[in-house]
C-alpha cells in the first residue's frame, strides 16, 4: 500500500460532549484548490493532472445541469483565499460559535463527483479509493483535530465494497470519525447483497451511515428517464431516498443487520411519512411476498432509519410540520444546517414559534445523541 505523505495523526480527541448545544449533521467542507494533492500518491496526482477524473457524463467539471451561481454558496462564506467551507476560522465564527454547535458533522462532497460518484468508482475504483483516503486525511488534519467540536463522516467507495472496507479499517477507528458517508444514488438499491460486506464492516467499526442527497449515480435521474428542467430535477431528488428506504426494509436488510443505522441527509422529512404509510398499506395485502420480514415496515424506522431537516419543509400551516415529523418518527429526525450553502438553515429560525419545544430539543440535540451513540444528557 502506498504511504500517504503528510498523513494525519489522531491527537488527543475524546468522545464529543453535547449537553445544552446543537448537533448539526450536515456541514460541507471544501478543500482549497490542490490541497488534497499532498495526500495523494504521485501516480494519481499525475493521472488527474493529465487526464482528469471520469464522472457520470464523462466531463470533470460539468454536471448534469449547469452549476448554480457561486457554487450555491453563501456570499458571506467566501474567505479571503480559497472556497467556502475551506476556512476553519469562518466555520467556527459563522456556525459553531454563533449557533452553539457542540457537534458538527462534516460531509465532504468536494471533489464530489470525483470521490463518491458510483460511475466514477465503477470505472476507476482505485482512483476513487485514493481520493476518499486523501479527503479523509485532509479533513481530519485540517479541521477535526484542531477543532474538537467537528467530526468527520468518512467518504468511501461505496460501490466498490472491498476498497470501502479497506478504508474503514484504515481510519474508521480514528476518534475523529463519527460515521460513513455515501450518496443517495447508488448503482444498486441499498438492500442489494453487494453492500452486505460493507454493512458488516461498519457495524464492526461501530459506525452508522449518512447518505447524502446526490446528483449523478450512473443512471437517469428519475425512474422514467431524464428530466427537462432544473426545477424538475431538484424537486425529484428525494425519489432516491424513498427507493432506498423501500429496498432496505423489504429485502430484510435490517433483520440481517440489526445494529445497522442509516441517516438520509438533506432531503426534507415530511415526504417520508406518506411513503411509509403507503408501504404499510401494501405490505398488509402483499406480505406473503416478503414473508420472512420479522416486523411491520414502520417498526424498522425507530431502530434503523433517520432523516435530517434540511431543507426544512415549510407548509402553509406551520402546525403541519410538527405533525408530519411525528408521523414519520419524532425520535429519528436530526437538525442539518447545510453550511455554507445559500439555503443554510439556522437552528434559531428553522422552526416556527409555535413548534413544540420538546420536539425541537429532540431534533437539535437528543436524537443526534442517540444516533451517534453519545451520552444522553438533559
Amino acid at each position: 500500500m502506498t504511504t500517504i505523505e503528510h498523513a494525519a495523526t489522531p491527537g488527543t480527541l475524546s468522545a464529543p460532549v453535547v449537553d445544552t448545544g446543537v448537533i448539526d449533521v450536515d456541514i460541507h467542507p471544501v478543500p482549497r484548490d490542490g490541497l488534497i494533492n499532498g495526500y495523494l500518491p504521485k501516480k494519481w496526482r499525475d493521472h488527474i493532472r493529465e487526464y482528469g477524473v471520469r464522472t457520470t457524463n464523462g466531463l470533470q467539471f460539468i454536471g448534469e445541469y449547469p452549476q448554480m451561481y457561486g457554487g450555491a454558496m453563501r456570499a458571506d462564506a467566501w474567505p479571503d483565499s480559497g472556497y467556502p467551507g475551506s476556512d476553519l476560522g469562518l466555520i467556527q465564527k459563522q456556525l459553531l460559535d454563533l449557533h452553539d454547535v457542540q457537534l458538527g458533522v462534516l460531509q465532504c462532497l468536494a471533489p464530489g463527483g470525483q470521490t463518491l460518484n458510483p460511475a466514477s468508482q465503477a470505472l476507476n475504483p482505485e482512483l476513487g479509493a485514493a481520493l476518499c483516503s486523501a479527503i479523509n486525511d485532509w479533513q481530519l488534519e485540517h479541521l477535526v483535530y484542531p477543532e474538537p467540536r467537528l467530526r468527520a463522516s468518512m467518504p468511501v467507495t461505496l460501490d466498490c465494497p472491498d476498497l470501502a472496507i479497506r478504508e474503514i479499517k484504515r481510519v474508521g477507528s480514528d476518534p475523529g470519525v463519527i460515521s460513513i458517508l455515501g450518496l443517495s444514488k447508488t448503482l444498486e438499491p441499498l438492500g442489494s447483497r453487494r453492500y452486505w460486506p460493507l454493512y458488516e464492516a461498519a457495524i464492526e467499526a461501530g459506525l452508522p451511515f449518512q447518505f447524502h442527497l446526490s446528483t449523478g449515480g450512473g443512471h437517469a435521474n428519475t425512474g422514467t428517464g431524464w428530466t427537462s428542467y432544473h426545477t424538475e430535477y431538484h424537486v425529484g431528488h428525494v425519489q432516491s431516498f424513498q427507493s432506498q428506504i423501500l429496498s432496505l426494509i423489504l429485502t430484510g436488510t435490517f433483520d440481517r443487520f440489526p445494529e445497522l443505522k442509516i441517516m438520509f441527509v438533506e432531503g426534507n422529512v415530511v415526504h417520508f411519512a406518506s411513503v411509509l404509510q403507503r408501504l404499510e398499506y401494501h405490505w398488509k395485502t402483499l406480505r406473503s411476498e416478503v414473508a420472512d420480514l420479522q416486523r411491520k415496515p414502520s417498526e424498522y424506522i425507530q431502530d434503523h432509519i433517520w432523516a435530517s431537516t434540511q431543507p426544512i419543509d415549510e407548509p402553509d400551516n406551520p402546525a403541519h410540520l410538527a405533525e408530519m415529523i411525528e408521523e414519520f418518527c419524532a425520535d429519528n429526525v436530526l437538525y442539518a444546517s447545510d453550511y455554507p450553502h445559500f439555503d443554510f438553515d439556522s437552528p434559531e429560525t428553522v422552526f416556527p414559534p409555535s413548534f413544540p419545544k420538546e420536539l425541537r430539543d429532540k431534533i437539535l440535540r437528543k436524537n443526534g445523541q442517540k444516533f451517534f451513540g453519545l451520552e444522553v444528557t438533559g
